[in-house]
């Protein structure tokens, strides 16, 4: 699933969502948008999983 992403320079990018944690980290990004509301870096300490898996069932 793409990811749109604002970089540190001000230009957007739609990533793979497997790289935002890294950008994230790296502080490459200003903010992202996963889903219908955009998300500031230093509001979002780390990127939410995106599959729950349940444990235990068979």
């Amino acid at each position: 699933m793409g990811v749109l992403v604002c970089y540190d320079d001000f230009t957007y990018d739609v990533i793979n969502d497997y790289y935002l944690e890294h950008l994230l980290e790296t502080g490459c990004i200003l903010g992202y948008d996963r889903s219908e509301h955009w998300v500031k870096q230093e509001a979002a300490p780390a990127a939410p999983p995106l599959h729950s898996v349940a444990s235990g069932s068979a």
